[in-house]
């Protein structure tokens, strides 16, 4: 086995790819920030260009402002976005309450894992570092890209979800700055921990999502 404390060097993600809406999309390098901006034409999805089969990934996150209600922005892996077979790991923030996020695992296409999880803070009040950190053995299976978007859950449950969307605040901007990726590749994983951290107070806040295996 590799040396554990290498699974987890990271780098800044220098490439992106749109998967639907370009024009709401914008990357600048220079500043190290993505940007998806949910309007009147929808949302937007960025994914890294290669996928990674472990260690830490990591970005701080300015959700959108204003009345959200509606929408889920997040960051999360997946092996493919679409495919019924995949592994992946979520980090959703519900658009009806900006203090909590969601998580959730898939294995080979199978979820219902969801937990809510109490930030402490408003997700929309400056930016926040998200963590994602994978080590060990068996879990993922399959290599992930690393995903993000913004977009309209309020049909999933009539609403129950995300809450109704209202769009009154629209457009409505969700920040991402200081994406960092894996160095290398590896096979072995044994969990995840997903760490939220408020930046601005210097507070932490640990989301164990379990031993996958």
């Amino acid at each position: 086995m590799a040396d554990p404390s290498l699974h987890h060097e990271a780098q800044p993600l220098k490439f992106i790819a749109v998967d639907y809406c370009p024009e709401s999309c914008t990357h600048s390098p220079e500043s190290s920030t993505i940007t998806l901006t949910f309007d009147h034409r929808g949302g937007s999805r960025w994914r890294s260009t290669t996928r990674f089969q472990y260690g830490t990934f990591s970005s701080l996150i300015q959700c959108p402002k204003g009345n959200t209600s509606g929408l889920n922005f997040n960051i999360y892996l997946s092996s493919l976005e679409g495919d019924k077979s995949q592994d992946e790991i979520d980090f959703e923030f519900l658009g009806k309450d900006k203090r909590i996020v969601q998580t959730n695992y898939y294995t080979a296409g199978t979820g219902n894992r969801e937990a809510i999880h109490d930030l402490g803070f408003d997700c929309s009040d400056g930016f926040h570092e998200s963590v994602v950190r994978a080590d060990g053995e068996g879990f993922p299976q399959k290599p992930m890209f690393l995903y993000a978007s913004v977009w309209d859950a309020s049909y999933i449950d009539e609403g129950r979800w995300t809450g109704p969307y209202v769009g009154c605040d629209a457009p409505y901007i969700c920040l991402y700055k200081n994406v960092n990726v894996p160095v290398g590749t590896a096979v072995d994983l044994f969990q995840v921990d997903i760490v939220v951290r408020n930046s601005p107070g210097g507070q932490a806040k640990l989301l164990m999502v379990g031993q996958l295996c």
